[in-house]
């Protein structure tokens, strides 16, 4: 079980989408995300935590979609999660928005 001293890391990556090489990926602590994306993964990790997205149905097979991959890790708790653009669950998109954004900033 993770303890609060833990930091909490987040994997991003996106894939797919109109044209090949659309790739965009980054990890990050939590003090790292700056204030919208720390808020939007404090919201995550409430209650039961990333964990309650795990059984969600993630991949739609739509062609041209963007593919959201996030793997948040807190101590030794590690939930991996992968989910089409249609498919990303309402609580899930402060989240992966505030990632996507910073990832796209990063220069190359």
């Amino acid at each position: 079980m993770a303890s609060s001293s833990d930091p909490t890391v987040v994997e991003f990556r996106r894939t797919g989408g109109f044209f090949a090489g659309n790739r965009v990926e980054l990890t990050l602590r939590q003090d790292e995300l700056g204030p919208a994306g720390a808020e939007a993964l404090a919201r995550v990790l409430q209650g039961p935590g990333p964990s309650r997205f795990a059984g969600l149905p993630g991949e739609s097979g739509g062609a041209d979609e963007y593919r959201y991959d996030l793997t948040i890790r807190r101590g030794d708790e590690v939930v991996s999660l992968r989910f089409d653009a249609s498919m990303l669950p309402p609580d899930l998109l402060p989240l992966v928005d505030a990632l996507e954004q910073r990832a796209l900033e990063r220069p190359e």
